[in-house]
């Protein structure tokens, strides 16, 4: 008999590839009241990825729900802790109190870095397990959507710093980021950067003209493009919500090394696999560029040994000794 897995986020590209290769699982995502129809019947997990926020009295409330409910059919609550602070919660206090709460109720925590666990209660620690991401590369050029409104304004920017290719990129849907970090010296240098981030707004920063910001919608086909056709390419990681950026397992997939900003996990990541250079206080990104560039097939072949150490058949195994 399959194990069933009862989500309220769709399940992506990521968890296909974790959870597809378990063929005793059965995963069920739906809304709330659905699956708490579900889970009063029937032996199940009740798996969180995310915290839905649905404000301060109703969010600790249906925790709570969950909670009971899952005693009453002897199933389980797994939390998946993909940020320590989560995107659409107001308030870090309230987070704080959120991440403790869900660390009594669930039998099993999983997080994609051991950076992570630090900011966990001890009292959880022997719930926690560490599981990982793997190759984007599929999902990427397996994207089709077109998105004519930012190829023209793409290739006009080309046309106008005539280069064929940019020198550094940031592509990423995060709400929370520190990308305005790299802003300083982006804008005081040539160097042609373009910025891909549908939830992100620089509104009292001018951005010069080697800066291509674009965040009217989402692109899809063109990124594989970009990344695929690359002269050296480098990314840049601003991530500044203590997570694992799904954007380094991107980069790593097509080979390009990084630069990060300091904070865990990524500076973490990048020092054990030196698959690029970590952006400090008083660092010249000139000079990061450089040492990367001049360096490139070192860094490039770090990535494959990033993704060797770090792909979905490990995350696949750790999350089946989970669901037993």
């Amino acid at each position: 008999m399959k194990k069933i897995i009862l989500s309220e986020t769709r399940v992506d590209f990521k968890y296909k590839n974790i959870f597809g290769r378990n063929s005793d699982l059965q995963v069920i995502d739906g809304g709330f009241i659905e699956l708490l129809k579900i889970l009063v019947k029937k032996k199940s997990y009740y798996h969180i990825r995310y915290i839905k926020y649905r404000g301060y009295l109703l969010t600790p409330l249906l925790i709570l729900v969950v909670y009971f409910l899952s005693k009453l059919s002897r199933s389980k609550i797994i939390w998946t802790c993909h940020n320590i602070y989560e995107h659409k919660i107001p308030s870090k206090k309230f987070n704080n109190f959120l991440r403790v709460l869900l660390s009594l109720v669930s039998s099993d925590i999983i997080v994609f870095h051991k950076d992570l666990i630090r900011y966990l209660p001890s009292f959880a620690q022997k719930k926690i397990k560490v599981a990982c991401f793997g190759d984007y590369k599929i999902f990427i050029e397996n994207q089709n959507e077109e998105n004519p409104d930012f190829s023209a304004k793409y290739n006009q920017w080309l046309d106008l710093r005539k280069i064929d290719y940019p020198e550094l990129v940031s592509i990423s849907a995060a709400k929370k980021n520190n990308l305005a970090t790299f802003l300083d010296q982006l804008n005081s240098s040539s160097i042609n950067c373009l910025i891909i981030a549908p939830n992100v707004n620089f509104e009292q920063v001018i951005l010069n003209k080697n800066i291509f910001f674009y965040n009217d919608g989402f692109v899809k086909k063109e990124i594989g493009t970009i990344l695929r056709n690359n002269n050296k390419l480098i990314g840049l990681i601003g991530h500044n919500n203590i997570s694992v950026p799904t954007s380094i397992y991107m980069y790593a997939s097509f080979g390009i090394p990084i630069i990060g900003i300091d904070n865990k996990p990524v500076n973490s990541i990048i020092k054990e696999y030196s698959i690029g250079e970590i952006f400090q206080k008083n660092s010249s990104l000139e000079y990061l560029i450089k040492i990367i560039k001049d360096n490139y097939s070192f860094y490039s072949q770090n990535c494959s040994k990033f993704l060797k150490d770090n792909n979905w058949e490990k995350s696949a195994e750790i999350h089946k000794g989970i669901f037993q």
